[in-house]
């Protein structure tokens, strides 16, 4: 298996449905090399085509689910790696996803309710509060960053949308339909979870 083709394959699972650019933006791959991944593994039946955009199949995830302990080997024996994928699991990633919540709802007399997003000082507060977090993580993945170059690259794409929120772009805090800081955050969390070979948390 190239590199090419199993990082194409291993984005995929990153992004469920992607298009060759989306797959490009999460890790840096040249256009030959992501096309002609891509054409190999429609052959193969390792990822389907859908328009302008590529999914795995389950052949594709079995296929990964062997190569991973290879490809990952020295990453997943380093201490200093385990120790950091520790602290961010059971630090920074809990911070994000409880500011995640405070983003999406809000208490009114004592009760949750919808952020409509109609109070700036509030949703200003959570983006602070976000950035902090992220200049924590910054820290925690700095070791991980230098081993695992998709590490940096994530952590670069996170500034990118946290500045855009910080601008007032706020969709850029959760939003679906573009670079979120929570949908970078997901992708990040979904690879460092495959690289040390655990399982999302419940």
């Amino acid at each position: 298996m190239t590199d090419a083709y199993f990082w194409t394959l291993h984005t995929l699972t990153l992004r469920q449905l992607a298009s060759v650019d989306q797959l490009r933006e999460i890790v840096d791959q040249s256009l030959d090399d992501v096309t002609a991944a891509l054409e190999k593994a429609v052959t193969e039946g390792t990822v389907i085509a859908t328009r302008d955009s590529y999914m795995i199949t389950p052949d594709g995830r079995e296929v990964l689910d062997h190569a991973y302990p290879q490809w990952f080997s020295s990453l997943r024996s380093e201490q200093p790696l385990v120790e950091a994928f520790e602290k961010f699991e059971n630090g920074v990633n809990k911070q994000v996803l409880k500011l995640t919540t405070e983003w999406q709802t809000m208490e009114v007399d004592g009760e949750p309710v919808v952020n409509d997003h109609g109070d700036p000082d509030y949703d200003g507060k959570i983006i602070a509060r976000l950035g902090d977090v992220y200049d924590k993580t910054v820290k925690v993945l700095d070791t991980f960053a230098v081993a695992d170059p998709p590490v940096a690259r994530f952590l670069a794409r996170l500034g990118d949308a946290l500045s855009r929120a910080e601008a007032g772009e706020i969709a850029y805090v959760s939003g679906v339909r573009v670079a979120s800081f929570h949908t970078v955050w997901f992708q990040m969390h979904e690879h460092l979870l495959r690289v040390m070979g655990r399982e999302r948390p419940e």
